[in-house]
């Protein structure tokens, strides 16, 4: 499994706020340095996936477009960076909810995870 960095971080970010708008910039590098410590040390792909979708949704290292960028990161770690062909199945409601939630520390990682392991879904094109 290829590591997460804080440049795709910031470059999954970057295209978000250009293609939907928004304002770009970081707000603490720190958190998003932290981040990727903690997941990369992280074996389950799955608990990737949901750290990285807290500490991005929840922290806000970003100025805007954090529950955006938290959410289209941890689909990354299950699909494209993981290899493993697999994202994050729910309406665009559910998630938004789901995401609203985080971000208002009414989810843990524990939480997240389990959000996750119930909808997730292979690719047919894994």
């Amino acid at each position: 499994m290829e590591d997460l960095t804080v440049e795709k971080i910031i470059e999954m970010h970057d295209i978000l706020i250009d293609g939907f708008g928004g304002t770009p910039g970081i707000l603490s590098r720190g958190t998003l340095d932290f981040l990727v410590y903690r997941v990369n040390k992280e074996k389950d792909p799955i608990r990737k996936a949901a750290l990285v979708l807290f500490y991005v949704a929840s922290e806000h290292p970003f100025i805007d477009g954090n529950k955006r960028t938290a959410f289209v990161a941890a689909e990354n770690v299950l699909g494209i960076l993981g290899q493993l062909g697999m994202y994050i199945d729910d309406d665009e409601n559910g998630v938004v909810n789901f995401m609203l939630r985080v971000a208002k520390y009414q989810a843990d990682v524990n939480d997240i995870e389990k959000w996750i392991r119930e909808r997730i879904k292979k690719s047919e094109l894994a």
